[in-house]
């Protein structure tokens, strides 16, 4: 649900958190704009520009660790309470970081009027996108968000799910086991709901259970072949 209301000519818009879906997105090519150069601005704009988006920072100052990597981020010297619709309209995804609360609302309201993706970081509510906390590896990505609560709960959280979780290397078996078998029903059965069936019961036999939980990949797929065989 949408709640809206007008402050000084602007429609403020918020956002009910039970309407929010996580989302992994491929950056690859996104035009990002962070409007302000500081903590917050330099932290999203290095995390963007990390995962392959083409970002803009706008702002009257830069942080030093901006001023670095401008091979990598694009740093414009502008007001950003001077910022066009039609600047703000070149960007996919776009990020209000200044000092200036008002400000940063009023900014992420426009993006939003323009139907672009827009995180306030400093009033979560008002954005319609989050960046929450995130662990990842090669195999396995968990992502944990307080909607603006506590990152340091949302830290928390997250590395109590690695310390008790993630640390038991049966969970990656698994992971490795299932990739197998998904890759194994794809050459063996045709019908997509089929497939789902023999998933299914793979994954929750016994015998193929214990196997990845010892480890023993090449005999949990031998079982999962035995499994589709019936």
């Amino acid at each position: 649900m949408y709640i809206a209301f007008k402050l000084n000519n602007f429609i403020m818009i918020f956002v009910d958190t039970d309407i929010f879906i996580p989302i992994y997105l491929n950056l690859a090519d996104f035009n990002v704009l962070i409007i302000g150069g500081g903590k917050v601005g330099t932290k999203r704009a290095i995390s963007f520009a990390e995962h392959g988006a083409k970002v803009t920072v706008i702002s009257l100052s830069f942080s030093d660790e901006l001023l670095k990597n401008q091979d990598k981020i694009n740093l414009l010297n502008e007001n950003a309470n001077e910022l066009s619709e039609e600047l703000l309209s070149r960007f996919d995804i776009i990020v209000t970081a200044t000092n200036d609360k008002v400000l940063n609302s009023k900014l992420c309201s426009k993006a939003k009027q323009l139907r672009k993706l827009c995180n306030n970081p400093t009033n979560p509510e008002e954005s319609n996108f989050i960046v929450p906390i995130y662990y990842t590896d090669n195999k396995l990505s968990i992502a944990v968000t307080t909607f603006g609560k506590s990152s340091l709960s949302s830290k928390y959280v997250l590395e109590l799910i690695r310390e008790n979780i993630l640390s038991n290397n049966a969970i990656y078996n698994l992971i490795e086991a299932m990739g197998d078998v998904k890759d194994l029903l794809k050459d063996e059965i045709k019908d997509p709901s089929k497939r789902f069936t023999y998933y299914s019961k793979i994954f929750n036999d016994e015998i193929f259970r214990n196997y990845v939980n010892e480890g023993k990949i090449e005999q949990a797929i031998n079982r999962a072949k035995v499994i589709i065989n019936e």
